[in-house]
């Protein structure tokens, strides 16, 4: 059994069809039951010292490095489930826990957010950007790591866009899995050097390449969290 999710409905109701059709204006949800279900059983094991939610820059201050990440649609608290965790938490692994603070972007994460031009809304990116650069102007001696996952990746994009020059300059590195806007932006983060950039997607997820269409590709990116944190760590 198949799910279609079209953003067209005002009730925005989920319809089951044996063949989904990527229309313009829709997302589509090309997964089976079971591969739902793994996936939701698999999500609490992702949680560890960073779980759904995280702010600990905004309540703990600065720290050697401080990643500021955004959700998927649809995801829990401002790290969501997955692969927010547990880049968080093997970032600390990696570099022990008291230099990394893990900081969520509080955006709405709405359906709706991914039809709006750039993938993610202009308010939202502002958001997140405003969000980096309280980070650049608090935390001067900090590493600042932006990263994202699907409509969260399309986030990253146009906040970087949205960025001061200042804040821009102490971006260590950018990160995105499952990236919406890879495509629509040349396989890059507008005005992030490209040599502090990596994109990560799936073979099959084909919101890579510039549709909406979300196989089981697109569901998990924590086989690419310890190759982003190697990139990371190179950065920072």
């Amino acid at each position: 059994m198949k799910f279609t999710r079209s953003l067209m409905t005002a009730a925005l109701a989920a319809a089951v069809t044996a063949s989904p059709i990527a229309t313009p204006n829709s997302i589509v949800i090309d997964m089976d039951e079971q591969e739902l279900s793994r996936i939701q059983e698999t999500d609490a094991e992702l949680r560890a010292t960073v779980g759904t939610t995280a702010n600990e820059f905004t309540s703990g201050g600065c720290r050697d490095v401080v990643l500021v990440y955004a959700r998927g649609t649809g995801q829990d608290g401002n790290m969501g489930e997955r692969p927010g965790p547990a880049l968080a938490n093997a970032l600390k692994s990696a570099l022990g826990d008291a230099r990394v603070a893990a900081q969520g972007v509080s955006y709405s994460a709405s359906l709706l957010g991914n039809l709006a031009s750039g993938g993610a809304p202009a308010n939202e990116a502002t958001q997140m950007a405003t969000l980096v650069g309280q980070v650049a102007s608090k935390c001067p001696s900090s590493s600042i790591v932006i990263a994202g996952y699907s409509q969260g990746a399309a986030l990253v994009h146009r906040a970087a866009e949205k960025l001061t020059a200042a804040a821009r300059a102490r971006v260590a590195a950018a990160v995105t899995f499952g990236d919406t806007q890879k495509k629509q932006d040349g396989g890059r983060v507008p005005t992030i050097d490209a040599a502090k950039t990596r994109i990560f997607c799936n073979d099959g997820d084909r919101v890579c390449e510039g549709t909406l269409i979300i196989t089981s590709a697109h569901s998990d990116y924590t086989p690419s969290v310890a190759p982003a944190v190697s990139f990371i760590v190179s950065k920072v």
